[in-house]
């Protein structure tokens, strides 16, 4: 996978495909593989993906903030030679899109969040400082990954591994302690709640009725703040929606803002 050299850090990132850009943004501890269910949907479009600061195999160096977070996206588009695009935030990852929307909307062919937020549950930022603090400890990064998968799925996930006897799904996983603690202080720091309604560029909102990370009352009130945002509630579905759910709304979104 390609590096590019920007803002001072060595951001991981990839390119799949041709056609109108789309740029994927992932949430907390998220790295590229994150997006691996929703690329095939995608085939029709040229897809970026890539590895935000603290997470997979970008290169960073200090604290950072959402705006810096958000600032190496754009430098990534115009990398790539990529003036305007759709942009995608998976829950953090909304957090970015949201400022690349407010401070340059002309950037922007459409805005979809995803289990997005405008400032961080405080229930959720306690169980994640939870999980890192367990760390410290010495738990290791699979333990913290498990933990933090209870959060982002649904009772029904849970039942159907217990029944096969397997409770815990695991991936490798790379991700250093240090890049998810200040991933962790970049999320604490950010509120959009007094700037949302800034937000001018089409919006499409997901959310899913039975999220715990963040409540699906939050996507009513991203929904009503942001002029023309349309809601797609997703029955069932936790902080982390199977693409299935919601692909196609998402893709006519795109065809309709093209």
């Amino acid at each position: 996978m390609p590096t590019a050299d920007i803002n001072g850090q060595k951001i991981n990132y990839e390119v799949k495909g041709e056609g109108v850009p789309v740029v994927l943004i992932t949430g907390f501890a998220s790295d590229l593989p994150f997006w691996d269910a929703l690329l095939p949907f995608l085939s029709n479009y040229k897809v970026i993906t890539l590895d935000n600061r603290g997470v997979g195999k970008t290169k960073y160096n200090g604290k950072f903030t959402k705006f810096d977070m958000a600032d190496d996206i754009l430098a990534l588009m115009d990398h790539l030679s990529i003036f305007k695009a759709h942009i995608v935030g998976w829950s953090m990852g909304g957090c970015m899109a949201q400022e690349i929307s407010l401070k340059h909307p002309e950037r922007v062919m459409s805005l979809t969040l995803i289990s997005g937020y405008m400032r961080r549950p405080a229930r959720s930022s306690f169980a994640m400082h939870a999980a890192l603090k367990g760390m410290r400890g010495g738990a290791d990064l699979e333990t913290f990954m498990l933990q933090l998968q209870v959060m982002c799925l649904p009772e029904p996930v849970f039942l159907k591994r217990e029944e096969k006897g397997e409770l815990w799904k695991k991936r490798p996983v790379g991700t250093p302690y240090d890049g998810l603690v200040d991933q962790m202080d970049a999320v604490d720091g950010w509120d959009s709640r007094k700037r949302i309604s800034g937000i001018t560029v089409p919006t499409l909102c997901i959310w899913g009725l039975s999220d715990i990370m963040v409540s699906p009352d939050v996507g009513e009130e991203i929904t009503s703040l942001i002029k023309g945002c349309r809601p797609f509630r997703v029955p069932g579905a936790g902080h982390i929606i199977n693409p299935s759910a919601y692909q196609k709304t998402m893709t006519d979104h795109f065809k309709e803002n093209e």
